[in-house]
């Protein structure tokens, strides 16, 4: 009776110790998990580059990635797409392990070339799924979620305002800035208009209403349509493509389309 007595304060005593020791340790765990997803995502973003060697050796066979704009690509799609990474700001990972496998959200913005044109990606949201092989870790899926509907309606908001003052006020000087070299019109007539043209002849008077934005966005495009309400009463549709030069948004092509009642 007395070694029985004995051995439950003693078992008490241990799984106490275990509780105050297991906590520290588990934190810890989780530390380390998210500075290893760190590690392996700039793995990543270091490997995209012209030669596609470190990379094809990174990506596991069932590979699949899929774009804020919902393009997707296997493995192979994957490395056959034109692309190379020039600098990358990393941030806000936050890791979890299940034995083999980690999945890893996470902050990026980066600047690039792909399929020929520089990029300048702002700060988006991603998701990568990595797992740990006989070869070493290997990424099976990442996800680019994009900003979300209401930060690019803000933002198209915000650009298309500034776009539509500038026109109305008929003044070159103010326009000039906010339009892209290659700007290109077609009026609702069926004629074609180059930025020359533009700055000769541009429409002036008060700025028209804005309703119905509906935005779309990817990298350095912004594609706003919407309807410009005139003083008449009359809805002037417009579709207006802007381009991301040098970290300002500028319009590239406009279209405008016949009124309606």
């Amino acid at each position: 009776m007395t070694t029985k007595r004995s051995v439950r304060p003693i078992a008490a005593i241990c799984t106490l110790l275990a509780g105050l020791f297991v906590a520290p340790f588990a934190a810890a765990d989780d530390s380390d998990v998210d500075a290893l997803a760190h590690d392996l995502v700039s793995q990543f973003y270091k490997a995209l580059a012209p030669d596609n060697t470190e990379l094809a050796g990174f990506l596991g066979d069932g590979f699949q990635i899929i774009g804020s704009d919902g393009v997707r690509f296997d493995r192979d799609g994957y490395l056959g797409f034109p692309k190379a990474i020039t600098e990358f700001e990393l941030s806000d990972v936050v890791a979890r392990r299940d034995g083999n496998l980690v999945t890893a959200t996470f902050q990026i913005g980066y600047k690039g070339t792909f399929v020929g044109v520089d990029r300048e990606v702002p700060r988006l949201t991603r998701m990568a799924v990595f797992a740990e092989t006989d070869d070493g870790w290997k990424l099976q899926a990442l996800a680019a979620l994009g900003t979300g509907a209401n930060a690019i309606d803000d933002k198209a908001t915000e650009v298309l305002t500034r776009w539509r003052a500038a026109v109305a006020s008929g003044n070159a000087d103010a326009i000039r800035p906010l339009t892209s070299p290659d700007f290109q019109l077609q009026t609702a007539d069926g004629r074609g208009v180059d930025l020359g043209g533009f700055l000769k002849t541009p429409p002036s008077g008060e700025p028209e209403a804005v309703e119905n934005i509906v935005a779309t966005s990817f990298s350095n495009t912004l594609v706003v349509r919407y309807v410009l309400m005139a003083s008449d009463g009359s809805r002037l549709p417009r579709l207006t493509v802007f381009q991301r030069i040098n970290g300002e948004w500028r319009a590239a092509a406009e279209a405008a389309f016949a009124a309606t009642s």
